[in-house]
Order: structure tokens, then C-alpha cells, then sequence
């Protein structure tokens, strides 16, 4: 029975951190949007912009969400409602914090779940995540740019997580485990794994950017193209959720980066580890505004090239690269 409050427990406070994490999110990057072009950003609602998020949440709840004639309407009210499920249930196996130990000899994790294939967890999780937005394209009665972002969406999705995957598989074979805890304790003591796998590193940063359909991956909404790709329809909550579902994806792919690659919650003992975590994942969510702000948007053909012509045959040499040098126990670097 206290396994299963603790549980609901970890639940609600994962609900409230993203919530909020999503609300600031906005509000974080319309402020460094602003710097890079030379604006103030948000400022009118409350001290430095801070209530604004509030305010657009308020909005995106009494907002009329129209559904369009022609519209599959079951398909059309589940597509916003699978676009956030699958990125939150990636998130439930993301620890907020380190594990601790407790008095009884047992370890308390902050995650709602926890296992030996965390990992994997997460990358099947991810894999699903393009079901809201392809229901989205074929639900919204025929527009031609919810279709067309759609197919962008799956495309772009099934493309990278092969890569996303692939740029794991390197850090798996030499920490020899999914389990996200591991990760770390391999790093402290060891180096940084981003030291040992640099081009992992890179092209996972690559993928995670792709995964998420950021600038400049963002081929699914491109608003010079698609008006709002396969939002176009969509308005109100329903609007608000397919966004949710984005940031909590920035939120994941970035703690991701920061486990595997950084070193997690392990740091100089200046600052507590959870300080160091949590700095990392911003250090992420701050390349996405930044990325956002300075780089043009790739073309379609250009973003499959990189995917499968660039980055798929690095990453299989690197992967038996990476099996070579450890069955012969050389150094990987």
C-alpha cells in the first residue's frame, strides 16, 4: 500500500514540475529570443514578464477550439491527447533528483519509474510520440498542410530515433547496462562519457534537436511553408497540448544528455549534485533557444541526408569501432 502512494505521490509532483517547467519554458525563451534580436522580450504582465505564462495558459483555456466540417472529430479531440501522453511517460522514468540512500539500506529514486532498462523505456516511449501529430494530419478534414506536416512528422521521427538509438548504443556497450543510475556511477569513476564518444555526443545532439522538431529540424510546423504544418487546425487547448507535449520532449532528450553524456548529478563538490544536474539540463534547453534564434531552417531533402547518408554510417563505424577497441581492452581514446 505505501508503494503505491508513494508512487501516486512521485506521479502528482512529476505533473506539477513539468507543468510549471513548461510554463517557464515559454516565458525562458521569448526572453533569450529577445536578447538575440536585440528585444526586451516579455514585460507588460507582472515584474519582468514572470506572470505572462499564467496569462497564456488562462488564454489557451477560455479560447473557442473549433473543429473543422470536414474532421474526423474522435481522431481530431485524441490527436492533442496522444501528443503529450507519450513524451510525459518518457519523462516518468527521468529522475528529478539523485537517488538517495535511505537509513534501511535501501535507495530512493526520484522517478516514477524505475528499472534496469530505463533506456529503452525511454527510447520506445519516444518512438511513439509521433502518433499525436500523425493523428493530427489525418484527422483535420483534408488540409493539405496538416497532411503534408504529418508525413514530415513520421518521416522525420522513424529517421532519427534510429540515429537517437544508434549515438546510445556507444555509451551502452561501455557502461554495459540501461539503467540510467549507472550511467552516472560509470562517470564518476570514469571521465565524462562525452570525452570517450565525442561523435555520439554530437550526433545525439543532432537527433534529440531532429526528435523534438526544433529549429532547425522544425519541417512539421515550418511556418513558411505549411502555415502551421500539422497545427494549422488546431486551436485553444487543443493548440496548447501539441506545445506541452513539445517542451516535455526538450525536457527529456535534455536530461538525457545530460545522464548519459555529462555525467548526470556527478560534479566538482562546490555546488550539490542536483545543482549540477539540473544546470545541464539547462546548458540543453538553452542550445534549443539559442539554435532557435541563430540557424535557418534545413530543407527537407538536406535533413533525410544528414540522417541516413552522414550520420547512419558514422555511428555503425563507431559502434564497431567502439566493440573493437573494448574486446581488445584498448583505449577508446
Amino acid at each position: 500500500m505505501i508503494e503505491v502512494i508513494i508512487g501516486i505521490v512521485k506521479l502528482l509532483v512529476l505533473v506539477a514540475v513539468l507543468s510549471v517547467y513548461v510554463m517557464y519554458a515559454t516565458w525562458y525563451e521569448r526572453k533569450v529570443m529577445g536578447h538575440i534580436q536585440q528585444r526586451i522580450g516579455p514585460k507588460r504582465v507582472g515584474p519582468y514578464g514572470l506572470l505572462q505564462p499564467l496569462a497564456d495558459t488562462i488564454k489557451s483555456f477560455f479560447k473557442e477550439g473549433v473543429v473543422p466540417t470536414r474532421a474526423d472529430k474522435p481522431l481530431f479531440w485524441l490527436a492533442p491527447i496522444l501528443a503529450p501522453t507519450f513524451p510525459f511517460a518518457a519523462a516518468a522514468a527521468i529522475p528529478l533528483f539523485p537517488p538517495i540512500e535511505l537509513s534501511n539500506g535501501t535507495t530512493f529514486y526520484f522517478s516514477v519509474f524505475h528499472s534496469d532498462v530505463d533506456l529503452l523505456y525511454i527510447l520506445a516511449m519516444m518512438g511513439l510520440s509521433g502518433f499525436g501529430v500523425m493523428l493530427a494530419g489525418i484527422a483535420s478534414g483534408g488540409s493539405k498542410y496538416s497532411f503534408i506536416g504529418a508525413q514530415r512528422e513520421i518521416a522525420q521521427v522513424v529517421s532519427y530515433e534510429i540515429i537517437l538509438a544508434l549515438a546510445l548504443l556507444n555509451p551502452i556497450l561501455m557502461v554495459q547496462s540501461l539503467n540510467l543510475t549507472d550511467f552516472v556511477t560509470f562517470q564518476q569513476q570514469h571521465l565524462w562519457l562525452v570525452f570517450y564518444q565525442p561523435f555520439a555526443f554530437v550526433a545525439f545532439v543532432i537527433a534529440m534537436i531532429a526528435s523534438a522538431s526544433r529549429v532547425p529540424f522544425d519541417l512539421p510546423e515550418a511556418e513558411s511553408e505549411l502555415v502551421a504544418g500539422f497545427n494549422t487546425e488546431f486551436s485553444g487547448l487543443k493548440m496548447a497540448m501539441f506545445f506541452f507535449g513539445q517542451y516535455v520532449t526538450i525536457f527529456v532528450v535534455s536530461a538525457l544528455a545530460a545522464i548519459v553524456f555529462l555525467g548526470g548529478w556527478s560534479g566538482p563538490a562546490i555546488l550539490p549534485g542536483f545543482v549540477w544536474y539540473w544546470l545541464k539540463i539547462f546548458l540543453f534547453i538553452f542550445m534549443f533557444t539559442w539554435f532557435w534564434g541563430t540557424f535557418p531552417r534545413y530543407r527537407y531533402d538536406q535533413l533525410m541526408d544528414i540522417a541516413w547518408k552522414k550520420l547512419l554510417p558514422l555511428l555503425v563505424l563507431n559502434i564497431l569501432w567502439t566493440g573493437f577497441a573494448l574486446t581488445v581492452h584498448m583505449p577508446i581514446i
